[in-house]
């Protein structure tokens, strides 16, 4: 076989190999997934897209308008307050202003609601990293108060032992220099600190205890059983298992956390979606020597952002507040991400689709006005004195 044909052949194969590897990487389990501790300074996970200067709302709030059934009743308080600025003065107008009224207190419901529904989760978060900040400061404090230690029978020692090096040196009128002596000392003197800073290396990370069995708010996350003191009310569980009406990933926004928990190089204990280190993150399988200062940390720093993301949510309200006051409007031409079905644990299924905000009916619950002139005199002025036009 001639050079050329031989090197021919070297690189068709070069060109095979090379287009193995990369069929591997992409059919890998893990193809797609970020790289593990790769980001030094990491950003916001999310953002809300919430823009006070503007007369329409942002697609995320779009999107939470239909997840929380608020956006028939904001729609219907549209319609109602355009028709009562048309309307003359008289009874049709006083009953349009009622029906007003109740779809703005309906929606005020539905916002007040949600808000709570936040507060709840994030109250269970600020409870639990209270707990782990408690025993955080006891294994800091405990962790730091040994190193002190170890370094000060360091330096005494090897202060003594070189004072004693130093001493065997001196020659008196009986006796000459103690070489061998002294050698031995200061031998002694240069390995006593060694040691010492060896051990030092690995009590810097403080002591390691049995993790506990008390589930927290990351184990439903990861898929792990939770019970009713960590379970997420509705909207706020919708809300992270859904995708961004805006942006460019089409993951749900539980995924790009847990995305940039894996590539963040702040948390150098979380690796993967299946690290054994999750059973103690979570708490909720005993793990032998599990609960430690970077376990604590890791979970700390875990559900400050959870909780961040979900307070997001509360951005989004008070642009849906803004429409119930009017001042913005409710506009609903910008169509909305598609999101894949997922079965969740405890049987909730995001829904293939968020829907595209239609035209509403009327809203449950609103009163009737009363046909009199006496009545309608009446209504009118009640909403004359609560300030509605």
């Amino acid at each position: 076989m001639n050079p050329k044909s031989l090197g021919v052949l070297f690189a068709a194969g070069a060109i095979l190999q090379n287009a193995c590897v990369a069929y591997a990487d992409t059919s890998a389990p893990g193809a797609g997934s970020p790289a593990a501790n790769s980001q030094e300074f990491p950003r916001q996970i999310l953002k809300s897209g919430v823009n006070l200067n503007t007369t329409g709302v942002s697609p995320n709030t779009l999107q939470l308008a239909n997840n929380i059934q608020l956006t028939p009743v904001l729609e219907k308080l549209q319609s109602l307050r355009a028709r009562v600025d048309s309307l003359p003065a008289g009874q049709e107008r006083a009953d349009a202003r009622f029906e007003l009224q109740e779809a703005r207190w309906q929606a005020l419901q539905i916002i007040s609601r949600t808000n709570l529904e936040i507060d709840f989760a994030i109250a269970e978060m600020t409870a639990e990293q209270n707990v782990y900040s408690e025993i955080l400061s006891t294994f800091t404090n405990d962790r730091d108060k040994l190193v002190a230690r170890v370094n000060a029978g360091s330096f005494i020692s090897n202060g003594v032992l070189w004072a004693v090096c130093e001493g065997l040196t001196i020659p008196t009128h009986t006796r000459g220099v103690f070489a061998v002596s002294s050698g031995i000392t200061g031998i002694a003197a240069g390995l006593v600190p060694s040691i010492a800073s060896m051990y030092t290396l690995k009590a810097v990370n403080g002591k390691r205890k049995t993790s506990e069995v008390e589930p927290n708010m990351l184990a439903k996350l990861f898929n792990y059983p939770t019970n009713p003191e960590i379970e997420y009310p509705a909207s706020v569980w919708r809300f992270l298992n859904e995708a961004p009406a805006e942006g460019a990933s089409s993951k749900s926004r539980k995924e790009q956390m847990i995305d940039r928990w894996i590539a963040d190089s702040n948390i150098p204990g979380f690796t993967s979606r299946d690290s054994k280190t999750l059973d103690a993150i979570t708490a909720s399988v005993a793990q032998k020597k599990g609960l430690s200062i970077a376990t604590l940390n890791t979970r700390q720093v875990m559900l400050q952002q959870l909780s961040a993301e979900v307070q997001k949510m509360k951005r989004m309200l008070l642009e849906l507040s803004m429409v119930v006051q009017g001042d913005k409007q409710f506009v609903a031409s910008t169509p909305l991400r598609t999101t894949p079905v997922s079965r969740r644990p405890g049987g909730y299924t995001v829904p293939a689709q968020t829907p595209v905000v239609q035209s509403a009916g009327a809203p449950r619950g609103v009163a009737s006005t009363p046909q009199t002139d006496l009545a309608g005199a009446l209504t009118q002025q009640t909403m004359s004195g609560l300030g509605v036009p």
